[in-house]
């Protein structure tokens, strides 16, 4: 859930030299926290988010073979003219899945550095997709997970429905960080993996959605990091906005179905299937996540 937010900057942002799309400054990207006046939600909240906001009043088969004819003999077979092989059918390759880390498992990021980001849908159309502001409505600097760049062009993954979606920006509408963090979810196995550049550094346990509103597969990026009014809540001490979205529900709480990792009230029911598409962690562990993760950071979710 989107909610109006007053803004407290976690840490100055860094001060990097320009840097060329296809080149990256060793720089930590800087992480900015808003902490809201409500506390935040997203689609995959536990069940006391509705509840507080009712009280808040806010393959083919082989054919099969041919009979023989009636009065062939066994001792007199008919001639068989050569015949071509019938060609058999190929499954499709399954589509690779471009990861937006490299061999050393580092990733980028950019974030706007003008007032307004234009996104195109590839660097020779002529008018924009979308035009998003330098900042969200909680006042959190817009960062992107960097895909790819070309030139004077960053491809990037966007924060906007559908999940996937990709854009061009201009390079000097952007300034480009390096990033060594990423997180991976495993939902079949309920687990949370931070890895840092090649190496798994902590593996917590999770909290994931239930069959009926499931946390989409895919990959993702951190956009947003809140600090709740209330950190003994149902979204704990620290609430992550990814750039993933509800496939069931396009609004809840108020807000537009936006996933999130946030902690939790309930550490009973982490390692299940309960949620409304966020990914729960028990309260230490985000906490940790907090302090280290920048905005940008890849979030891979498979089965």
């Amino acid at each position: 859930m989107q909610v109006r937010a007053a803004r407290r900057r976690l840490q100055s942002p860094p001060r990097p030299t320009r840097t060329s799309p296809a080149s990256v400054a060793p720089v930590r990207a800087p992480v900015w926290i808003a902490v809201p006046i409500l506390a935040a939600g997203c689609a995959g909240g536990s069940h006391h988010a509705a509840e507080q906001q009712r009280q808040q009043q806010t393959t083919h088969g082989q054919p099969p073979k041919a009979a023989p004819r009636q009065g062939e003999l066994p001792h007199r077979p008919r001639r068989v003219r050569g015949t071509r092989p019938r060609p058999q059918k190929q499954k499709p390759a399954r589509a690779q899945r471009t990861l937006p880390w490299r061999s050393d498992g580092t990733s980028r990021v950019v974030f706007a550095h003008t007032k307004q980001v234009a996104v195109y849908r590839s660097p020779h159309a002529r008018h924009a997709l979308l035009v998003l502001k330098k900042r969200d409505g909680n006042g959190t600097r817009r960062a992107f997970l960097v895909r790819g760049t070309r030139k004077n062009w960053v491809h990037v993954y966007l924060p906007t429905r559908p999940n996937g979606s990709l854009g061009w920006v201009r390079a000097r509408a952007v300034k480009l960080y390096s990033n060594r963090y990423r997180i991976v979810v495993r939902l079949r196995a309920h687990r949370l993996q931070l890895w840092r550049k090649r190496h798994l550094v902590a593996t917590y346990p999770v909290a994931t959605g239930t069959s009926s509103t499931p946390t989409p597969r895919g990959l993702y990026y951190i956009v947003e990091l809140l600090q709740p009014s209330n950190p003994g809540g149902s979204y704990g001490p620290y609430s992550f906005g990814l750039s993933a979205h509800s496939n069931v529900l396009q609004t809840f709480a108020g807000g537009d179905g936006r996933v999130g990792l946030h902690g939790t009230n309930e550490p009973g029911l982490i390692g299940s299937s309960v949620s409304h598409g966020c990914i729960r962690l028990r309260n230490a562990a985000v906490r940790r996540l907090a302090h280290i993760l920048p905005l940008g950071t890849p979030v891979l979710v498979r089965t």
